[in-house]
């Protein structure tokens, strides 16, 4: 039987953010509890760090008292077993980046919040090019020199909640339709010039994307206004998707 519920909140009561996509797809596909504590969990220490950039040791996870409490352990796996499998599904998600690092001493693993930045850290201490406080990174750690190449794009829908809020499913079905009919590359500039632009909408999205099979993006590429018509623009105006443009 479960206990008492919360009490209610004080006022003043202090709030942890977290990324927004974690609150729509993220959180629709996470499938073990274990996965969700540690997620919730590492966010709010992350959060709380001092300086960039911020990150968690594992060996801190594991020494965790609190944490270790509310992981689901049964009779065949320990809390301790049931955290490292948690953080290697958060890994593998592309929720958090591990990266072995190593002092005069010890040998220790740093968790960081999956971000561009984060990336680019990632790689350079790998490379061996900088440290994390004094953690420098293993040999077993050494990481490629594009290290961004190897995670995986983002789709239509990672971009929308990323970038404008939370997707409905009438939504999704136009989203769906759109990410067959545009280039990914366009789709993901279309987002970008949203950001820029402060107008982040899937409207101001499609419109963009609309304006760029008609009128073309010129020929270098360069996301612009004022562009260049294109040679084959009848492909995005005819066929199985043309309606999305000429509605």
């Amino acid at each position: 039987m479960s206990g008492p519920g919360l009490a209610g909140f004080p006022d003043g009561v202090r709030y942890v953010p977290v990324p927004a996509p974690l609150l729509g797809r993220w959180l629709r596909e996470v499938d073990t509890l274990g996965e969700l504590k540690l997620t919730l969990h590492v966010c709010r220490l992350l959060h709380e760090r001092r300086g960039t950039p911020k990150f968690v040791r594992e060996s801190e996870l594991l020494a965790d008292s609190a944490l270790l409490l509310a992981l689901p352990a049964d009779e065949r796996d320990g809390p301790e077993q049931v955290l490292t499998a948690s953080l290697a599904a958060a890994e593998a998600r592309g929720t958090f980046l591990r990266l072995s690092v190593r002092d005069e001493a010890a040998t220790d693993a740093c968790i960081l919040l999956n971000t561009v930045a984060n990336r680019r850290v990632v790689e350079e201490v790998g490379r061996g090019d900088r440290r994390l406080g004094r953690w420098a990174a293993t040999a077993a750690a050494s990481m490629p020199n594009d290290i961004a190449s190897q995670q995986p794009r983002p789709t239509i829908y990672d971009l929308y909640e990323q970038n404008v809020g939370l997707m409905t499913p009438l939504l999704a079905e136009e989203l769906r339709e759109a990410e067959l009919t545009y280039p990914t590359a366009w789709i993901e500039d279309a987002f970008r010039e949203a950001v820029t632009s402060n107008k982040r909408s899937w409207r101001y999205v499609r419109r963009v994307l609309e304006t760029w099979a008609t009128r073309g993006r010129g020929t270098s590429g360069e996301t612009r206004r004022r562009v260049d018509p294109p040679a084959d623009w009848r492909k995005y105006r005819e066929g199985r998707y043309g309606r999305l443009i000429n509605r």
